[in-house]
């Protein structure tokens, strides 16, 4: 039974440790389009993107012309 525990406590840790690698790689991507640093991405800001400017208005979920953070991340982790 120790021998289980054991393994599914790695288990989690290594999917924990690869779950917070992915976000902070997400993170740096939305620091690099975010060129004036204000916490969101503009269309504009995307088009560097060509995938992600044209389906802009689809992951722009609350419609205010603006990417959040977690509206890139569903986004970025598709």
């Amino acid at each position: 039974m120790k021998t289980l525990s054991y393994l599914a406590l790695v288990a989690l840790s290594l999917f924990s440790t690869l779950s917070l690698a992915q976000s902070t790689e997400i993170a740096d991507k939305f620091k690099k389009f975010d060129r004036n640093n204000d916490g969101f991405l503009t269309r504009s800001e995307t088009a560097v993107d060509p995938a992600l400017w044209s389906r802009f208005s689809s992951y722009d979920k609350d419609k205010d012309g603006q990417l959040t953070l977690t509206e890139y991340g569903i986004y970025a982790s598709k």
